[in-house]
C-alpha cells in the first residue's frame, strides 16, 4: 500500500526538484515498535517521510507520512504518524 505511495513521491520529488522545508519525525510507533525513519522524499507542496522497522512484517514493516510543506500538518498517512512536523525556516 504504501510502496506505490513512496515511489509516487520520489518520481514528484525529482520531477520537482523542490527543497523540503519539513524536518521529518526521527521515529514512528508502530505497533507497540519504534519504526525509524529510513528516506525524505521532498516535493514542491508535500515532504514524505518513510520508516523501517525490521522487527515488524507485512505492510507495518515500512510506513509513511506526509507533511504539507508550509504548515508542517500531516495530509496522509499511517495512523501514529506525528499531527506536525518541524518546519525549517532555511530551506
Amino acid at each position: 500500500m504504501f510502496t506505490s505511495f513512496a515511489i509516487m513521491f520520489a518520481l514528484l520529488s525529482f520531477l520537482a526538484g523542490a527543497n523540503a522545508c519539513i524536518e521529518c519525525p526521527a521515529r514512528v510507533k508502530v505497533d507497540g515498535s519504534t519504526s525509524h525513519l529510513h528516506e525524505t522524499f521532498p516535493t514542491d507542496q508535500f515532504t514524505y517521510c518513510s520508516y523501517d522497522n525490521v522487527h515488524l512484517i507485512g505492510d507495518d514493516s515500512s510506513v509513511g507520512c506526509a507533511y504539507d510543506n508550509e504548515t508542517g500538518k500531516l495530509s496522509l498517512g499511517y495512523q501514529s504518524c506525528p499531527a506536525t512536523a518541524t518546519v525549517k525556516n532555511n530551506c
